[in-house]
């Protein structure tokens, strides 16, 4: 486990927002292609990449909120899994708009009577049916995580002078 400042944490969040936004931005613009077209990056690869980052993220916002609130030892608690739960809430946003685009197209080219039919092919690295599947899993661990805080809430008491 490695210790940072806050202001080292803080770089660090900022950091890894950035790799998981291009991370995004590559799957997003390179999932679905002409399959005549070479692949520019492996889109699997780099998913999986951004989905790890995306889970360290959540952990740095986790550790900076608790920092923030006095909480500087051991777990962070609800901090983490309230931020994990974000952060896979905009992971299945993220799916949800995914070009997933496969099959063939007839495409036409040309002017008015002078048209010409073209037949292309699209192939999905990340295939709607692989998406289904994904967002029902993150969707689970949301729901174990919100069972978990409703948990924390009910269970927890705080003192206020009035």
């Amino acid at each position: 486990m490695k210790t940072f400042n806050l202001a080292q944490a803080l770089k660090q969040k900022n950091r890894l927002a950035g790799e998981v936004a291009r991370g995004r931005e590559i799957v997003q613009r390179e999932n679905s292609r002409k399959e005549s077209q070479t692949p520019r990056a492996d889109v699997r690869v780099v998913f999986e990449k951004s989905v790890t980052q995306s889970r360290e993220l959540a952990a740095f916002k986790g550790a900076i909120a608790a920092a923030n609130a006095g909480v500087v030892t051991g777990d962070h608690g609800i901090y983490g899994k309230l931020n994990l739960q974000a952060e896979l809430r905009g992971l299945i946003t993220f799916l949800k708009g995914l070009n997933t685009k496969e099959g063939e197209e007839i495409e036409r080219v040309g002017f008015l009577s002078r048209d010409e039919a073209s037949r292309t092919v699209y192939v999905a690295a990340i295939t709607r049916d692989e998406v289904d599947r994904l967002v029902a899993t993150y969707q689970a661990e949301i729901e174990q995580l919100q069972d978990e805080i409703d948990e924390f809430n009910a269970t927890t008491r705080i003192t206020l002078s009035a």
